[in-house]
C-alpha cells in the first residue's frame, strides 16, 4: 500500500537562510514516499528523468528502484509508483551484500547508462538498466585507501567529459572535500586526485553532487545534530578542471527536512531547472523517505 501526502510549499521554506546570490531556490513541494517491503528505503542516490516523469533511486543496501512520478497542478508530485526494483550486482557477478552493497550516488551517463559510486568497498561502476551488471571503471584496489564508511558520496559526469567523484568528509588540513577525476573508458579509466571543494565548514558533510545544464557544479551537504538534519546546497563555477566562485542556494535549520542524501537536476516542460532531493531514512521508522523539489530561479 502506498500512502502519499503532499505538503504546502511554505513548509519547504522553513529554516531557509538567504544571502545575496545570483540565484534562489523556490520551493515547489514535498512528497513523502512510502511503500511496504524490506528492500524499500535507505535511498542515497537519485536520477530524475527529463520532464520529471520517472526516476532511478539507489539505496545504501544496493537496491536500485525505478519509479513513475505522477504530477498535478504546478507540476507538483501527487504520487510515486515503483515500476521495478533489483539488487545491484558486484564485480564478480554476485548480488551485492555487506561490504560491497553500500551504493551512495547515482549520475546519468551520456550513453544512456548510470554511474554508481559506492563507499565501504569504494568504487565506481556503470550500469545500463534494467541490466544491473556493472562495468568496472578502475582496477579492483584502485581506491583501497578509501575502503571505509566515509568515502564516496557523489559522482557526476564533467561538462567536458570524464567523471568527478566527491568524498564525504573534508580534508582536515585544507578544509575542503577531496575529489578524484577519471578519464577514459572501462577498467582503463585513469584516475587522479582532483581539486578540493572549498568551504567544507559548519559541521557539514558532502552527500551528493551534480553538474547543471549551466555547466556549474552543485553540491548537496547535510549536518546532523540533536535537532535533526540540516541541508545545504552550494554551487560553484567550473572551468579547466578547477572550482570557481561559490554561492549558497539553500541552508535549512535542523529538522526542516530530513537526511537528504540524493540530488538530481532536470528541466521541466516549461524550461525551468528543478532540483529534486531524496532522503535516506536509514530504514528507521522515526525517519521518512522525503522527496523535496525546488526551482533554480536566476536573478533577473
Amino acid at each position: 500500500m502506498r500512502i502519499a501526502d503532499l505538503l504546502l510549499p511554505a513548509a519547504l521554506s522553513a529554516g531557509l537562510a538567504t544571502q545575496a546570490a545570483a540565484a534562489e531556490l523556490v520551493p515547489l513541494g514535498q512528497y513523502t514516499w512510502r511503500e511496504d517491503g524490506s528492500a524499500f528505503g535507505g535511498f542515497s542516490g537519485l536520477v530524475m528523468a527529463p520532464g520529471g516523469t520517472s526516476f532511478y533511486a539507489v539505496s545504501d543496501e544496493g537496491e536500485l528502484f525505478h519509479a513513475t512520478v505522477l504530477r498535478g497542478a504546478a507540476n507538483r508530485i501527487e504520487r510515486i509508483a515503483t515500476d521495478w526494483h533489483s539488487r545491484l550486482i558486484d564485480n564478480n557477478g554476485k548480488p551485492v551484500a555487506g561490504f560491497t552493497a553500500d551504493a551512495e550516488a547515482l549520475a546519468p551517463a551520456r550513453d544512456g547508462g548510470l554511474y554508481v559510486a559506492y563507499e565501504s568497498y569504494a568504487r565506481i561502476t556503470e550500469i545500463h538498466p534494467p541490466d544491473v551488471n556493472p562495468t568496472a571503471l578502475h582496477a579492483y584496489q584502485r581506491f583501497r585507501d578509501l575502503w571505509s564508511n566515509e568515502s564516496f558520496e557523489g559522482v557526476a559526469e564533467r561538462p567536458g567529459g570524464g567523471l568527478i567523484v566527491v568524498s564525504e568528509k573534508p580534508d582536515g588540513s585544507e578544509g575542503a572535500y577531496p575529489t578524484f577525476l577519471g578519464d577514459g573508458h572501462g577498467t582503463a579509466m585513469a584516475w587522479r586526485p582532483g581539486p578540493g571543494i572549498p568551504g567544507a565548514d559548519g559541521g557539514f558533510d558532502a552527500s551528493d553532487a551534480a553538474f547543471g545544464s549551466d555547466g556549474r557544479f552543485y553540491l548537496l551537504e547535510r549536518r546532523v545534530s540533536l535537532g535533526g538534519f540540516a541541508t545545504r546546497i552550494r554551487r560553484f563555477g567550473w572551468q579547466d578542471g578547477a572550482f570557481g566562485a561559490s554561492e549558497t542556494l539553500l541552508e535549512t535549520a535542523s529538522g526542516a527536512l530530513d537526511n537528504m542524501e540524493g540530488m538530481s537536476l532536470w528541466t521541466d516542460a516549461a524550461g525551468r531547472t528543478v532540483i529534486s532531493l531524496i532522503s535516506d531514512d536509514n530504514f528507521l521508522f522515526l525517519q521518512r523517505t522525503l522527496v523535496a523539489e525546488y526551482e533554480v530561479k536566476e536573478a533577473q
